[in-house]
């Protein structure tokens, strides 16, 4: 289900019944993250991505936020596409962590590949909204964005957006949430007369050069990184020279590590046009 200003009341509705169950793996997630408190969100994220052999590549499909892949070992793979903007692949970031380290859910699915799309299914919205409370936290969302003194709603939702590096979309859910709990209805109004409203990436750049954002966070990485794949076969020609598989898979990942610096190159180059 793509949530639209129609569903919104549903989609709210949904996160307090799985509210419980998304807040128990909170706890279990803030306690690996001990090691990495210090860092800023989206590197705590980070953290647990790569320990999991993290894969980084630029696909121009606007549609597409990232995979968890099932390789031949049943080890589960993370891959982020990284011609995203980085504020949504801070994320797709959390929303691959929920499916990860949710065991349940892994293995409930039996194919060899489970995509992160735009459409919806309870374990979707699982993952999105535990991956909204791990950006917002215990953070005051409400008054920080009543604290703006901007007219312009959209300029104080760009505000939101970089202050706590999250989406468009996951900014206004987030709000409408706090404010249905706290029977805001003018806000709750404002939020769904906005919800629907498309915005292009040059929208973005203007409203975020115009009130001194960064606007590095609405632009993508384009970053390649294979490393993982790259190093995993890697040393299983060193533990078994003799196995010309393993070769035949090393030739095979550096294609594609130099297809997606390929497009890594053009993507670049068109971002710049």
């Amino acid at each position: 289900m793509r949530i639209t200003s129609e569903n919104l009341d549903e989609t709210i509705s949904l996160n307090e019944q799985i509210d419980r169950q998304v807040q128990e793996h909170i706890r279990y997630i803030e306690r690996r993250l001990i090691k990495w408190k210090s860092l800023p969100i989206e590197e705590q994220a980070l953290g647990i991505l790569k320990e999991h052999n993290l894969v980084e590549i630029p696909i121009p499909d606007g549609n597409w936020g990232g995979a968890i892949r099932k390789f031949h070992s049943n080890k589960a793979v993370p891959i982020i596409n990284t011609a995203q903007p980085r504020i949504y692949q801070y994320f797709i970031y959390w929303h691959e962590i929920y499916h990860l380290t949710e065991n349940e859910e892994i293995n409930s699915h039996n194919e060899e590949n489970y995509n992160i799309m735009t459409e919806f299914d309870l374990n979707e919205r699982k993952a999105d909204y535990f991956a909204s409370q791990m950006i917002f936290g215990y953070a005051d969302l409400l008054n920080y964005f009543y604290s703006l003194e901007y007219e312009d709603f959209i300029v104080k939702i760009a505000h939101c957006m970089k202050s706590f590096k999250a989406p468009y979309k996951a900014v206004l859910i987030q709000l409408y949430q706090i404010a249905k709990k706290n029977n805001n209805e003018q806000l709750q109004n404002q939020i769904k007369l906005y919800f629907d409203k498309k915005w292009t990436p040059d929208d973005w750049k203007t409203i975020f050069q115009e009130h001194a954002l960064d606007d590095n966070l609405i632009k993508p990485s384009f970053v390649t990184n294979l490393n993982s794949i790259i190093n995993a076969i890697k040393n299983q020609i060193l533990q078994h020279p003799d196995v010309e598989l393993f070769k035949d898979n090393l030739k095979v990942v550096k294609e594609w590590e130099e297809k997606y610096k390929n497009v890594q190159r053009e993507l670049k180059e068109r971002s710049n046009e």
